[in-house]
């Protein structure tokens, strides 16, 4: 997890309430979603949360946010997460092994034959997981037929 001084920092730079998603694999954080009254697309960046970042020195990345649609991502995604407060404008919700394997599985067919498989090695998915993301991504179409090898490629592995 990123450290809190980052996180405390940034909350002290915002001039109005924010709630981030974050996704965290091997040390690197995205930032996937915005928190409201339900969730909400985090790229962009709300104006004044970029602001808040670069006061704050901090580069908040939503590069995976930026190519998947909130609306279309399963309900379980969100299962799990675990809430942090820093004062009173900032709240970022950690996300839990649910929404995790979502997104592992997601960026190793989008990296292919580059991607480090130790973070979604050692979520341990189950078949019945493994078959249930693959499906959410071959219906919502969030990569060409060209990448479906790949995909066969991770299945058998994790198999």
């Amino acid at each position: 997890m990123m450290q809190a001084p980052d996180f405390e920092k940034l909350a002290e730079n915002l001039e109005e309430e924010a709630h981030l998603v974050v996704w965290e694999e091997k040390g690197r954080l995205e930032v996937v979603a915005l928190r409201g009254e339900g969730f909400e697309d985090a790229f962009p960046l709300p104006i004044p949360v970029q602001a808040a970042a670069a006061e704050a020195e901090m580069i908040l990345d939503t590069s995976t946010a930026a190519r998947l649609e909130i609306e279309k991502i399963p309900e379980d995604f969100w299962e799990g997460l675990a809430e942090v407060n820093y004062g009173e404008r900032l709240v970022v919700s950690i996300l839990g092994r649910s929404g995790r394997k979502y997104l592992a599985l997601y960026r190793a067919v989008r990296e292919g034959e580059g991607y480090d498989f130790g973070e979604l090695e050692a979520l341990e998915l189950s078949e019945g997981e493994l078959l249930k993301v693959s499906r959410w991504m071959r219906e919502e179409s969030l990569f060409d037929h060209q990448r479906g090898d790949v995909m066969m490629e991770i299945l058998t592995r994790l198999r």
